[in-house]
C-alpha cells in the first residue's frame, strides 16, 4: 500500500483542481441553451444530485481506503466481469477527457484563428484536425518522458484556474447585474424551456461533466491521511465550493444575454462565436481587455488537464493489463517509469474520437453518460457491502443505507437517460466492444494464474444496460422515438432501478471472499 502522506487540504485542493476544467468555458452557454434562465435551478439540482452520489463514495472509500477504488471495490463485491466493465468505462472516459480538453483549446483558439473550426457546432476543419492531433501528440510525448515539471507547477495552475473564472464573472456582474436578471434575464420567462429543459441541461448542458473531477479524492483514498475524515470532507467540500463558482459564472452569463442573442428563444441562443462563448460575451459586453485572461484559462488550463488525463488513461490501461484484462505488453514501462505502449495506444484511440464526436458539446454528452455509469457502481457496491460485511467498521455510515443507495443509483440512471438515445446507443456499442475484448483476452491468455470471470455475479448488469437502452429509445430525449412521455418514464425508471438493485444484492460475491480480499490489503500495508 502507498504511504498515507496526503493531507486534507491537499486532497481538497486536488479535487477542486480536477473539477474546474474546461467545463466553465462552455457549460454556462449550453446549460442556458437547454434551460434558459432556469439554468440556475439546473445547477442547484445537479449539485445536490452529485452530493448525494458523493456521499456514497465517502462511505465506501473511508471504509475501504484503496487507490483506484472505482475498479477495486466492484471487484471485491461482484467479481472480474463487473470490475472489467467499469474499468473499461473509466478508461474510455479518460480518453474522452483527453480529447475534450484538446478540443476546448482548439475551439477557443478559433476565436483568433477561424480556420480551425467549421460552423458553430465545433466541427474541426482539416487544419483543425492537424492542430488537434499535434496537440495530442505533444501530450503523448510529454507523458512518455516525464510529467514532473507539470506536477511542480500544478499549484500555480490551480490558483489560476480558480481566480480566472471568478474575476471574469465578477467584472461582468459588476457592469451588468440587475436583481431581475436572476429570474428574467433579457426580459424572458424563467421556465422558458420548461422543466424538461431543466433536467436535460444536467446531462447534455454540461453540468455533470463540470463536476467530473469530484471522485479524485476517492481514487486517492489509499494515500491520504485519516481517510475517514479526509475523504468525506474533500468529496463534498469540493463540490459545494465549485458549485458556487459555477452559479456565479451562470449568473454572469445570463446577465450578459441581450434580446439580439435570443431572437428565436433560448434554444437558439446565438453569440458572435458560439465556439468560444465567454470570449464572445466579453467582446459583446465591451470587456475585451479581459480576453487575454480568458485565453490563459482557455488554452493553458485545458492543455494541462489533458496531460493529467493522458497520464491517468495510460495507467488505467496498464492496470487492466496487470489485472489480466488486457495483453501483457501494455505493462511495459519507459525508462522514466511511465507505461510506454499504453500511452502510445491511447494517442491513436483518442484522436479517433474527434470524428464521431465533433465539437465540445458532442464529446461532453458522450462523456457524461460514461461518467454516470462509473458513478452508478458506487451505490450498488455500498448496498452489497451492507450485506457482505454488516459488522465491518464504517468511519462514515450513511443513514437509511438501502434508501440512500437506491436514490443515488436512480440519479445516476436518470443522468444516463437524459443524455439521450444518440449517446446511449454509442455507449452500448462501447460496452459491447469492451466485452468482446475481455472474452478474446481471457480465451487466449496463457497466464496460469488468471482468475475466474465470475459471470454469475454479473447477471444483474445485463438487464440494466439492455433495459436502460430500451427506455432511452422509447423516451423523448436525444433522438428517442417519444413513445413514452418523461413523467411516465421517470416512474418506470424508478421501479426498474429498485429491481436492478435487488438483483445486484442477490448476485453478489460470498462474504468470505470479500473478507479474504480485504485481509490481503491489510497485510500489504
Amino acid at each position: 500500500m502507498p504511504k498515507r502522506s496526503i493531507s486534507l487540504l491537499a486532497t481538497l485542493f486536488t479535487s477542486i483542481s480536477a473539477i474546474i476544467g474546461s467545463g466553465w468555458l462552455f457549460s454556462a452557454f449550453y446549460t442556458a441553451e437547454y434551460a434558459g434562465p432556469a439554468s440556475l435551478l439546473s445547477w442547484v439540482i445537479g449539485g445536490i444530485a452529485i452530493i448525494i452520489v458523493a456521499f456514497i463514495f465517502a462511505e465506501l472509500c473511508s471504509m475501504i481506503p484503496v487507490s483506484g477504488s472505482s475498479v477495486r471495490i466492484p471487484q471485491f463485491t461482484h467479481g472480474n466481469v463487473v470490475s472489467f466493465l467499469f474499468a473499461w468505462m473509466i478508461w474510455l472516459s479518460y480518453l474522452a477527457l483527453m480529447a475534450i480538453e484538446v478540443q476546448a483549446t482548439v475551439q477557443y483558439a478559433n476565436y483568433y484563428f477561424p480556420v480551425l473550426i467549421v460552423g458553430d457546432a465545433g466541427h474541426l476543419s482539416s487544419i483543425g484536425y492537424v492542430v488537434a492531433t499535434s496537440l495530442m501528440l505533444l501530450v503523448t510525448i510529454i507523458n512518455v518522458y516525464s510529467l514532473r515539471w507539470l506536477i511542480r507547477c500544478n499549484s500555480f495552475l490551480t490558483i489560476l484556474k480558480l481566480l480566472i473564472p471568478v474575476i471574469i464573472a465578477g467584472v461582468i456582474l459588476a457592469k451588468f447585474f440587475r436583481p431581475e436578471d436572476v429570474l428574467h434575464p433579457a426580459h424572458s420567462r424563467f421556465f422558458s424551456l420548461g422543466f424538461h429543459g431543466v433536467l436535460g441541461a444536467i446531462s447534455t448542458g454540461g453540468i455533470l461533466f463540470a463536476f467530473n473531477g469530484f471522485k479524485q479524492a476517492a481514487e486517492m483514498a489509499g494515500e491520504v491521511e485519516r481517510p475517514a475524515i479526509t475523504i468525506p470532507i474533500a468529496l463534498v467540500g469540493s463540490i459545494i465550493f465549485c458549485l458556487l463558482i459555477y452559479l456565479l459564472l451562470q449568473l454572469a452569463f445570463n446577465a450578459s444575454i441581450q434580446l439580439i442573442n435570443i431572437p428565436h428563444g433560448w434554444a437558439n441562443l446565438t453569440l458572435q462565436n458560439n465556439n468560444s462563448p465567454f470570449a464572445a460575451i466579453l467582446a459583446q459586453d465591451e470587456l475585451s481587455f479581459l480576453l487575454p485572461l480568458v485565453y490563459i484559462g482557455a488554452i493553458i488550463a485545458p492543455f494541462a488537464a489533458s496531460l493529467m488525463y493522458a497520464s491517468s488513461a495510460g495507467r488505467s490501461l496498464s492496470a487492466m493489463s496487470e489485472n489480466g484484462y488486457m495483453p501483457t505488453f501494455l505493462r511495459h514501462l519507459s525508462a522514466q517509469g511511465n507505461p510506454l505502449y499504453a500511452i502510445i495506444i491511447n494517442f491513436f484511440f483518442a484522436i479517433c474520437l474527434f470524428a464521431p464526436l465533433p465539437g465540445w458539446d458532442s464529446m461532453m454528452s458522450f462523456l457524461t453518460s460514461l461518467l454516470a455509469v462509473t458513478y452508478g457502481i458506487g451505490p450498488v457496491c455500498l448496498l452489497a457491502l451492507r450485506y457482505q460485511l454488516p459488522n465491518q467498521p464504517r468511519p462514515l455510515k450513511l443513514p437509511f443505507g438501502s434508501l440512500w443507495a437506491t436514490v443515488a443509483f436512480y440519479i445516476c440512471t436518470l443522468l444516463i437517460y437524459f443524455s439521450g438515445w444518440h449517446i446511449v446507443s454509442k455507449m452500448g456499442i462501447a460496452i459491447g466492444i469492451g466485452l468482446l475484448l475481455l472474452l478474446v483476452q481471457h480465451a487466449f491468455s496463457r497466464n496460469p494464474k488468471k482468475s475466474a470471470l465470475r459471470w454469475r455475479e454479473s447477471i444483474w448488469i445485463w438487464p440494466y444496460f439492455i433495459g436502460l437502452s430500451i427506455f432511452s429509445y422509447l423516451g423523448d430525449y436525444g433522438g428517442g422515438i417519444q413513445m413514452i412521455d418523461v413523467e411516465t418514464i421517470l416512474w418506470m425508471l424508478a421501479i426498474f432501478c429498485i429491481l436492478i438493485m435487488v438483483l445486484a444484492v442477490i448476485f453478489r460475491l460470498p462474504s468470505h471472499e470479500v473478507k479474504e480480499a480485504l485481509a490481503q490489503i491489510k497485510n500489504s500495508e
